[in-house]
């Protein structure tokens, strides 16, 4: 078999799902939705028990290990709060360094517009852009030539590569050249 057919069936392979019987999904919904109910419980009965030794720390007047259980508890949301910021500024730097490649892909022009969307909404602007934008710079009337700015030989169909020889013989040159090492034939 060759190498060609073998990607072929893995990916056919891959892309199958499995199906589980309605009766066996019902199940598991179940299961997850006590398991959160459970959950909250646990948390609520927590805190119950939590308040109710306050409560009696006060009223014996032990006050000295009442404060000492509120430092313990600021001290774990003050560490909880720590290891939130440090993630705050990860996101913060990763979405920023995003933003800027994606504004960088953006002409000009739509860069002001663009700054004020979310990253997500950006993200799809400069998708619809890339696939609105020409491939001809129609610059002058009834000449067309083809932008060639930062493209390689493979970027370019079979039809685009012609109008690019007629129209810009250089260019095709340089890029055939690139992609092949030699000269091409004329």
């Amino acid at each position: 078999m060759s190498e060609i057919e073998t990607e072929v069936k893995q990916e056919t392979e891959v892309k199958q799902e499995k199906v589980y019987p309605e009766s066996v999904v019902k199940d598991l919904i179940a299961q997850r939705d006590s398991l959160k109910s459970y959950k909250t419980k646990v948390e609520e009965y927590e805190q119950m028990i939590k308040e109710a030794q306050d409560e009696k720390l006060k009223e014996n007047e032990d006050y000295k290990t009442l404060l000492d259980n509120k430092e313990k508890d600021l001290a774990e949301l003050k560490s909880a709060l720590e290891n939130a910021k440090q993630y705050e500024t990860k996101y913060t730097e990763l979405d920023s360094s995003i933003r800027t490649a994606l504004l960088n892909q953006l002409p000009d022009e739509m860069k002001e517009v663009a700054m004020d969307l979310t990253t997500a909404k950006l993200q799809k602007l400069v998708e619809l852009n890339k696939a609105e934008t020409p491939a001809m710079d129609n610059g002058r009337a009834g000449s067309s030539k083809i932008n060639l700015d930062g493209k390689k030989w493979d970027d370019f169909s079979s039809e685009e590569k012609e109008m690019i020889k007629k129209s810009d013989l250089a260019g095709y040159s340089r890029m055939f050249r690139e992609r092949y090492g030699i000269n091409p034939s004329k």
